[in-house]
């Protein structure tokens, strides 16, 4: 009798093992198809890349791989960032405007009166979180690589703001190549980390937008067969200067821009209103008057003009060539039907001398090889100027550092399997800040509001597009939406098409535009280029704008800087 007691028991046991077993296997496989399911990420950021400069936008320049993702998804022309890098990484990563995620100003450039203020301090601040942060938590495997520059310090880095895997550039930029050359004489070598850790070398044949792609696939493949989704930031530091390309491609264009950036401006203007980037009847902002004509300039001005667009358009080809390598990895994995890709740049083209930042006027010729015949090699140094970033900037005033529309204005893309609307043109209004909440929704994640692992941090400013890319919503944002900016003393705010901007005739290292110093309002919808002010016309509208400013400043905490 005991005997069948203990027979019954162990078979109830064994039974009981069986069950668990197999529930455990169940879970594990919900658990894993649910993984499978969500999207992979990739975040692409070009720097300094101008709205033009994308054959897919209008220009010349070859860019089959961003144009196969605007083709394949949608084009986003009315785009917009902050007018320098950093800030606009901070609202990249935290969908947060700068000013509340530790960006107020650039680090490098804070005025006194804004050193060490909350908002201010010239890193990503811990009272956001980064989409990594929350993509990671949320069971997705996440890697950067390239450009940071939103800290230095090793609490600040990457590594230790949600990414697992990470190679960066701490600084806004820094040669190409394996000698570590340095912007300026304030950081003469670059700082690479690798997982927060120090890079004292890097490979003979390291060439930076090349290793970055390298790594990027390296990481993705190391944990593929795990089932987990991935976050892949892919932060370029090209076509940030100096601009910098291995020998074999520093003639990809050679002869092309002989013409001049006169010509090359009114080609592309045309181009870009074929495909529908502006329409037919926008008018152009006037040009600076710092940007001779091309006819001014010497014959041997023309050549080393010409030489350095040339230099510059082979980056931006390699560029897109390694985005190319991504792609096709993905594509032969099976990975690319399951992939969102984001493209964008952090903001308008860069035409400042960079000659004239301090102390570079000495430095740059004592520490590199400044020749015609260097120019785009190991220890050049080539930037573009203000007339060639004008043709990147199209019709929109000015262009990097400047809150008018070629400094925050950027081509941007969103593509991703299935799209019901692919192949079109978006002209409606969208924020750098909306990444992030559009990332998480594409993902199934909630962002945790105003606490994250029991710390107060600022909530979500961005809205996710998932709805409106998807066709459940008109627009992606209610008609009365405002968005603000501030950086170095430039103040505008944006309701609709209705846009209020302040440009200021300081700092003194940045060129003093036309009309500073005063506010200008403009009908975006008509006018673009920022030509026509109608503040004396439409006194109401200029005071309910003014009023939006004030808000917007009392909101953010802006401190306007006290330059000396």
């Amino acid at each position: 009798m005991k005997f069948f007691i203990r027979t019954k028991m162990m078979l109830s046991y064994l039974i009981m093992f069986i069950f668990l077993l197999t529930s455990c296997h169940s879970i594990a496989d919900k658990e894993s198809t649910l993984q499978v399911n969500r999207p992979n990420i990739l975040l692409v950021v070009a720097d300094d890349l101008g709205m033009l400069d994308i054959g897919a936008f209008g220009s010349e320049i070859r860019t089959p791989t961003i144009d196969s993702l605007a083709y394949s998804g949608v084009k986003l022309t009315d785009f917009h960032t902050s007018a320098t890098c950093s800030p606009t990484r901070a609202m990249l990563l935290s969908g947060v405007n700068s000013h509340k995620a530790g960006m107020g100003n650039m680090k490098e450039h804070m005025a006194p009166n804004q050193r060490n203020q909350p908002g201010y301090e010239g890193h990503l601040s811990q009272n956001v979180v980064s989409v990594a942060s929350l993509l990671k938590d949320s069971g997705y495997h996440t890697y950067m690589a390239g450009k940071w520059h939103l800290g230095k310090k090793k609490e600040q880095l990457p590594f230790n703001r949600g990414f697992e895997e990470t190679f960066t550039l701490l600084e806004g930029g820094a040669s190409y190549f394996s000698d570590m050359k340095g912007l300026h004489r304030k950081v003469s070598k670059a700082n690479y980390r690798r997982n927060g850790e120090v890079v004292k070398a890097l490979p003979e044949n390291f060439y930076a937008t090349e290793y970055y792609t390298n790594f990027l696939i390296d990481k993705i493949e190391s944990n593929r067969k795990d089932n987990k989704p991935f976050f892949a930031y892919m932060a370029f530091s090209a076509p940030h200067w100096p601009l910098q390309v291995r020998d074999e491609h520093r003639n990809l264009y050679k002869g092309v821009y002989d013409k001049g950036y006169e010509k090359l401006f009114d080609e592309r203007i045309t181009t870009a209103k074929k495909m529908g980037i502006y329409p037919e009847n926008a008018i152009s902002a006037i040009r600076p008057e710092h940007i001779k004509n091309w006819d001014e300039l010497s014959k041997e001005e023309q050549r080393k003009e010409a030489r350095t667009m040339e230099i510059y358009s082979a980056v931006v080809e390699r560029m897109d060539y390694q985005l190319g390598r991504i792609i096709d990895y993905l594509k032969s994995k099976g990975e690319l039907d399951n992939t969102i890709i984001v493209f964008l740049s952090d903001n308008g083209s860069d035409g400042e001398d960079r000659s004239k930042l301090p102390g570079n006027d000495t430095w740059l010729p004592e520490n590199f090889d400044l020749s015609y015949e260097n120019m785009g090699k190991v220890g050049s140094y080539v930037y573009l100027n203000s007339g060639w970033a004008r043709t990147g900037a199209g019709p929109s005033k000015m262009y990097k550092a400047y809150l008018s529309e070629g400094g925050i204005k950027s081509p941007a893309i969103i593509s991703y399997p299935n799209m019901s609307n692919r192949g079109s043109t978006v002209k409606d209004f969208i924020s750098v800040m909306d990444i992030t909440p559009t990332l998480l929704d594409f993902a199934g994640v909630s962002h945790p509001g105003n606490t994250y692992n029991g710390k107060s941090i600022h909530s979500l400013e961005g809205s996710s597009l998932k709805s409106f890319l998807s066709g459940d919503e008109a627009t992606p944002h209610k008609e009365n939406h405002v968005v603000g900016w501030e950086l170095f003393g430039q103040k505008a705010i944006r309701q609709g098409n209705w846009k209020l901007l302040w440009l200021s005739s300081k700092p003194k290292w940045l060129v003093q535009p036309a009309g500073a110093d005063k506010w200008g309002l403009y009908n975006l919808a008509v006018d673009p280029g920022e030509t026509n002010d109608l503040s004396m016309l439409e006194p109401e509208k200029l005071k309910q704008m003014q009023s939006l400013w004030k808000a917007y400043a009392d909101k953010n905490s802006v401190i306007l800087p006290n330059w000396h």
